[in-house]
């Protein structure tokens, strides 16, 4: 069975190769049920489906879950055709829709962005389950002694979470995507202008804190024990990820990142959205706490729009407001929904150019989208926002206009739901590019202390060659590429959990 299964595999995947992309517009479902192939199950009826570990989606109609199926599928097309690689829509815990370039993309690891950040999140979220960390407390209790001063260990996990640790923004550290020396060493080492709990900045360094804070808990409980392994044992098992299913960028001193350098198939983004939408809870486990998940996808004084390490729709005129665009941060007044369209319950993450995990707890639907090219390239240029184009800004038209779309398919929309939606789209989508250069040019050291470990920005406690106390691997990522063949060709197995 397994050789067949394999060979089946090959030779679904030379006929899309054979085929080219035209191939995959026009048929963007295989016509064969093959057991074991994603993407070629039967299609049902159901009203509702389970998602389990071992199995690929159950998939059922639009109409078998409340929606109109020549609307949906207009709405996908519309996010097609403006940069979506993948595309996914479920309700009920049942695949409905998906885009025409699925079988080309959707298992292929892609570059997440700052959906790393929300993945990074929910891992933290299964250590707090575990009692290995505590949400309020300072990162200092998990932290090697003599790593910081006291107002740096003072900062807490939640503060990290909620991007209001108050430190220093240098893009020219942030958005460096190799090289760097050691991320949460750099945090140790930056300037804490803003008092950490009040004042939201929307960060890539402080993220890879969190993992370090993680791995320190986990060091204490299971000497040795590296963080990503840990993970896939309490983590991606329980979702039914393997470990082809990914891999993961490392700093130099050999540390898991947490902005951003995830690179995961798109397949499974829906098994992370099924996970949030049940508060925790995968195929009947408990995997993260409740109260967790609620406080995820609630906001903060110091932002209402951003929980977690997810953005939420839920801000009202009154609540403090702040952006993320990566070129100058904006508060935002009157506080309103990001997404007009859209029920305010919704929440996700946000990776640049448009790698998305939404949720929408009213009415039970997950959407995900990957895609190098954000859905506002087009309108952006059009419209001169130059934040459109580059970041995937759900602010924007494109997604306004997509959730108008997907939201008319629903049927069966609860009145309290549909008295929230709005036809103008606020004012999120007005051009609002420019740079702020101090993020930027400020500390004018960063950069060598950053990659060289040389100055006042330099890691604590790191030097050119390396840090104190770390194995220093930071290579070790990149043998993991090759485990991924297998998951590309579908034909790893499924972890039970």
């Amino acid at each position: 069975m397994r050789r067949s299964r394999r060979l089946a595999v090959l030779a679904v995947t030379a006929a899309i190769i054979a085929g080219g992309a035209g191939t995959a517009l026009a048929a963007p479902t295989l016509p064969l049920p093959i057991p074991g192939i994603p993407g070629t199950e039967e299609v049902s009826d159901s009203a509702e489906c389970e998602m389990t570990r071992t199995d690929e989606y159950q998939r059922s109609t639009p109409e078998a879950v409340g929606l109109d199926a020549e609307k949906l599928q207009a709405a996908i097309t519309y996010w097609n055709t403006t940069g979506s690689e993948s595309l996914k829509v479920f309700r009920h815990g049942c695949l409905v829709g998906e885009g025409a370039t699925e079988k080309v993309f959707e298992r292929v690891p892609r570059l997440n962005w700052s959906q790393t950040k929300t993945v990074s999140a929910l891992i933290a979220g299964v250590a707090e389950k575990q009692g290995m960390i505590d949400v309020d407390a300072p990162v200092g209790d998990y932290l090697p002694e003599g790593l910081g001063d006291e107002a740096h260990r003072a900062i807490t996990i939640r503060s990290i979470l909620n991007m209001t640790t108050g430190a220093r923004i240098n893009y020219v550290r942030g958005l460096n995507l190799a090289a760097d020396i050691s991320r949460p060493r750099e945090v140790m080492s930056a300037p804490l202008p803003h008092e950490p709990g009040k004042y939201f900045e929307y960060d890539q360094t402080t993220p890879s804190l969190l993992n370090y804070v993680v791995q320190q808990a986990i060091e204490k409980r299971e000497p040795g024990l590296d963080y990503q392994d840990w993970a896939q044992r309490e983590f991606w098992n329980k979702l039914g990820v393997p470990e082809s299913a990914y891999w993961w960028q490392r700093d130099r001193a050999g540390n898991t990142l947490g902005y951003s350098q995830l690179f995961l198939r798109p397949l499974e983004f829906g098994r992370l959205g099924e996970l949030m939408m049940h508060e925790g809870t995968y195929a009947g486990e408990e995997i993260i706490n409740p109260g967790y998940i609620k406080e995820l996808s609630s906001g903060s004084e110091a932002n209402c729009g951003y929980g977690f390490m997810v953005w939420r729709n839920g801000c009202e005129p009154g609540d403090k407001q702040v952006n993320g665009s990566l070129f100058k941060r904006a508060e935002i007044e009157p506080g309103q929904p990001w997404i007009a369209s859209a029920p305010k319950d919704m929440y996700w993450s946000w990776g640049l150019h448009g790698q998305h995990t939404f949720v929408i707890p009213s009415l039970d639907m997950v959407i995900t989208r990957s895609g190098e090219q954000p859905p506002d390239t087009q309108s952006g240029l059009t419209r001169l926002d130059g934040d459109a184009p580059i970041a995937g800004n759900p602010g924007k038209l494109g997604y306004f206009k997509f959730f108008q779309m997907v939201m008319g398919a629903v049927n069966d929309m609860p009145d309290d739901v549909r008295a929230t939606l709005s036809e103008d789209p606020g004012n999120h989508t007005d051009p609002e590019f420019s740079v702020d250069p101090d993020t930027f040019l400020y500390p004018v050291d960063t950069a060598p202390g950053t990659y060289l470990a040389l100055g006042p920005q330099a890691p604590e406690g790191c030097t050119v060659l390396g840090c104190e106390q770390e194995p220093n691997d930071g290579l070790r990522w990149i043998t993991d590429v090759p485990r991924t063949v297998p998951g590309v060709v579908g034909a790893e197995e499924r972890p039970s959990g």
